[in-house]
């Protein structure tokens, strides 16, 4: 007669069969978030080339950020959706894309936008899509502005022009960012409502590797991480590398940081 399994042999094959989910779950939950990651690059890399396809028949002027209501679809991303063809590649995949076309901000539900607004990618305003006036860091003129020429960029492989972000905890984010502000977080919070310059920075929550993604303006797309911001700590001040808008200023000559956001006032 052949012998049942005891409760204690029960009991171990159970613990056994748990510590084996509790190590591969994590394993499969950091492969399913790189898939995903891949995914986001690969989007990021079709809307380079959107934005290269879209210069190339404007006399090589980057896309115009903005648009001239939130109830009409002309910011950059609608401006080269034809030459993409494809809402979905504007929708980070570890988020997922919202549904329909109108979308309330709850921290402003007097505003309403469309899709084209609230995108998950990010358009560099101030580093790739406008050159402003101005004859410095200290001295930027926002009064003065127009299209950048893209072929003016010294160093287009290094030179961010979008990006992932995230807006608070909402399931949309915006559609575009000025570099003065993103590259220069407060790095131990995160934003619980809307923050100019937490909204690169917040998207470590989605990219657990502490590597970001991003398209860039020879049309390519690629990864950074935060070597290329300048620190700011809200629970320890001390350790910030910038707590004023001038030491931000000597900061962003580090590690050719103006080179990845891009200077507002030069076109170089």
């Amino acid at each position: 007669m052949r012998k049942a399994f005891t409760l204690i042999e029960l009991l171990v094959v159970i613990a056994i069969i748990a510590i084996l989910a509790a190590i591969l779950f994590p394993v499969f939950a950091q492969a399913k978030t790189a898939a995903k990651m891949t995914t986001g690059t690969s989007n990021l890399k079709q809307i380079a080339l959107g934005l290269q396809m879209y210069s190339q028949e404007y006399d090589d002027l980057a896309v115009y950020d903005y648009g001239t209501s939130y109830t009409r679809a002309d910011t950059w991303v609608g401006d080269i959706y034809p030459y993409v063809k494809n809402r979905s590649i504007f929708f980070d995949p570890l988020k997922g894309e919202p549904r329909g076309d109108d979308f309330k901000d709850p921290f402003y539900p007097e505003y309403a936008y469309k899709w084209q607004w609230i995108t998950h990618y990010s358009i560099n305003v101030d580093g790739y899509s406008r050159l402003f006036g101005g004859t410095g860091c200290t001295a930027i003129n926002y009064a003065t502005e127009s299209n950048r020429p893209l072929g003016s960029i010294s160093d287009p492989a290094n030179r961010l022009a979008v990006t992932a972000i995230r807006y608070a905890n909402l399931p949309f984010a915006w559609m575009r960012f000025y570099s003065t502000d993103a590259s220069w977080p407060i790095m131990d919070r995160y934003a619980t409502g809307w923050s100019w310059n937490q909204l690169i920075w917040d998207a470590r929550k989605e990219y657990t590797s502490g590597r970001f993604i991003g398209a860039y303006a020879d049309g390519h797309a690629g990864k950074f991480g935060r070597e290329k911001f300048v620190s700011r700590f809200s629970d320890n001040p001390s350790q910030s590398e910038a707590r004023s808008y001038a030491q931000w200023c000597t900061a962003m000559d580090r590690n050719d940081r103006w080179s990845f956001w891009g200077k507002p006032w030069t076109n170089e």
